[in-house]
């Protein structure tokens, strides 16, 4: 692991928001293979994975079950993208260091989920209603590393 725990320039820079299972992060594994921290992102890229998958099953069959405005079902799929990658990131949370990394990640990722969902859904004002939603979301990840 780096001396300072810091994450990579590739980590700190890039958080993409998707509707698609792709990772956030471009260029694959942001850590060299040197770092401890190697193993634990790839594990944690395979779990997250394998959860996007889980997940958009629960939320078709929760659709199904007790149908949702459109809105309401962007939100949820926006918040479980955001939910799960955002846990991949904080696997490889390791100090103080990389502690002020990941928040400062978090603010980007939530911010470019905002920009993403303004763009590729211009007729759906959910801006207010994400905006809580995310916010909530990454006071919980801060605390689970505090």
């Amino acid at each position: 692991m780096s001396e300072s725990g810091t994450f990579p320039d590739a980590l700190r820079s890039t958080a993409i928001a998707r509707w698609s299972h792709r990772d956030p992060i471009e260029y694959g594994n942001p850590f060299s293979p040197e770092d401890a921290r190697y193993s634990l992102w790839h594990a944690a890229t395979t779990h997250a994975k394998y959860t996007l998958i889980q997940n958009d099953a629960e939320l078709e069959l929760k659709q199904a079950r007790h149908p949702q405005p459109y809105s309401v079902r962007l939100i949820a799929l926006a918040a479980a993208r955001f939910d799960i990658w955002a846990q991949r990131t904080l696997a490889v949370v390791k100090g103080p260091r990389a502690f002020e990394d990941y928040s400062r990640w978090l603010d980007d990722y939530r911010e470019n989920w905002l920009t993403y969902v303004a763009e590729t859904c211009p007729n759906i004002d959910v801006a207010d209603d994400l905006r809580a939603k995310l916010m909530a979301q990454s006071r919980l990840k801060i605390d689970e590393t505090g």
